[in-house]
């Protein structure tokens, strides 16, 4: 690699990092700042927003990989075969998971919400009674 190119990203990765950074800074801050305050609503739309990217990234992404792969190493009617049969075979297990998590995380979410965080109990005095003595 020249040393122009060298000097040029030296140059510019900070000027396209920066912002980038100071967003992420800002964000991040925004949160913590909601969990110290104990606003755990505001956490909300983002963990949602997460929850489906990760749904949707992961599984594009690994059916992605999939065609690139075989596109590479076996040819375009290979990577057709698999672009088209993958999501043919693979539906019913994605459908079977899915309803196995969604009722998992159901049962997770309401066990949460009922459960009431009871007052310390405070442990009881026992009443001293006299022990009558058996005379025998």
């Amino acid at each position: 690699m020249e040393w122009q190119v060298i000097l040029v990203l030296v140059l510019v990765i900070p000027i396209i990092l920066f912002p980038a950074a100071f967003i992420w800074y800002l964000n991040i801050g925004g949160i913590y700042a909601a969990v110290k305050e104990g606003r755990l609503k505001a956490l909300e739309p983002i963990a949602r927003k997460i929850r489906i990217g990760l749904a949707v990234i992961v599984p594009v992404g690994i059916y992605a990989f999939a065609i690139w792969f075989s596109l590479g190493h076996f040819g375009w009617q290979v990577a057709l075969a698999v672009g088209l049969a993958l999501p043919i075979v693979l539906l019913v297990p994605v459908l079977v998971w899915v309803v196995i998590v969604s009722g998992l995380y159901l049962v997770v979410r309401d066990a949460l919400r009922r459960r009431v965080i009871a007052p310390r109990r405070r442990a009881t005095r026992m009443a001293e009674e006299p022990v009558p003595r058996r005379v025998t």
